[in-house]
């Protein structure tokens, strides 16, 4: 299957972001987002079907980016664009073709999260 993915759509830059846990004062355990690398990615606004069929999800928080294929990527992971972080909700590895992938996030502090 042909894709129809070019480079030059990949338009923004994202910052991809790995969680750390560390043990600070009094021995508690807390999270750091260290910097991975900052890459191109394509970003789309989820799709008016999907908006209607979550919007208990507050789907207008939720953005799809799609990059170029990294085996590195879960779902623990943050991505970075602008000011505004998101959680990332799913990974479509697109058949496992191993070009492209669409990574669904949500930004940080919708939806309760």
């Amino acid at each position: 299957m042909a894709r129809t993915m070019k480079a030059g759509d990949l338009r923004q830059i994202v910052t991809l972001l790995r969680p750390r846990q560390v043990i600070g004062t009094n021995n508690r355990r807390t999270v750091e987002w260290d910097e991975i690398t900052g890459i191109r990615a394509q970003k789309s606004d989820v799709s008016g079907r999907e908006f209607w069929q979550a919007q208990a999800y507050n789907a207008e928080d939720v953005v799809t980016f799609t990059i170029r294929w990294r085996d590195d990527i879960n779902a623990t992971w943050r991505i970075r664009h602008g000011e505004t972080t998101y959680n990332i909700l799913e990974i479509n590895h697109l058949g496992n073709m191993r070009d492209f992938m669409r990574i669904k996030t949500r930004a940080v502090g919708a939806g309760g999260v």
